[in-house]
């Protein structure tokens, strides 16, 4: 099974390997050294009971970014941009990057460190239908993938301990 190293920008080095004999793309990966799995704990997200692909509400992510992805959320319905989510395609997946080029990565997926989410993947456009509610994630420390042609995903790019809403901010700038 091919093992690699990487230095993620939030966790540091990690070593993995993947499940195939070659290097596969969007390959199920296992984590050997320098990243903890039980760091990635389930958080409830109330506003996403009843959206397909949620299991009512709970998702599996890093507990460093439980507090950012359920503000995410509270913001979102607080400035009633909550009907544009209508399904979630998940957030912990333990596999190698799947660029939308189609090509292979050897890269973790930051689904595989429980700190990504896809929203509206079956819209047709890559999820692109959840424009609306982009600035609130990236006001709370996530990254769109609308610059690397994957709208539907949003991931942390840095750590907030204890985010504020930006729903009154937001709603201002939404005017």
């Amino acid at each position: 099974m091919p093992e690699a190293t990487y230095d993620h920008p939030l966790f540091g080095k990690v070593k993995y390997r993947t499940d195939s004999p070659i290097w596969v793309r969007g390959d199920h990966i296992t984590f050997v050294d320098g990243f903890d799995v039980r760091d990635i704990t389930k958080v409830h997200i109330p506003q996403l009971v009843g959206v397909p692909g949620t299991k009512s509400g709970n998702l599996r992510f890093h507990k460093r970014g439980h507090a950012q992805i359920e503000q995410a959320f509270v913001d979102i319905e607080k400035l009633g941009l909550l009907h544009h989510i209508t399904s979630c395609a998940g957030a912990l997946n333990m596999r190698l990057r799947k660029p939308t080029s189609g090509g292979l990565s050897k890269l973790p997926s930051n689904h595989a460190f429980g700190i990504a989410i896809d929203l509206n993947s079956d819209d047709d456009r890559l999820g692109a239908s959840v424009a609306p509610v982009a600035p609130v994630f990236e006001a709370l420390g996530f990254h769109w993938g609308i610059s690397f042609n994957d709208p539907m995903h949003f991931e942390v790019e840095e750590f907030i301990e204890d985010p504020d809403s930006v729903a009154v901010h937001l709603a201002a700038l939404l005017k």
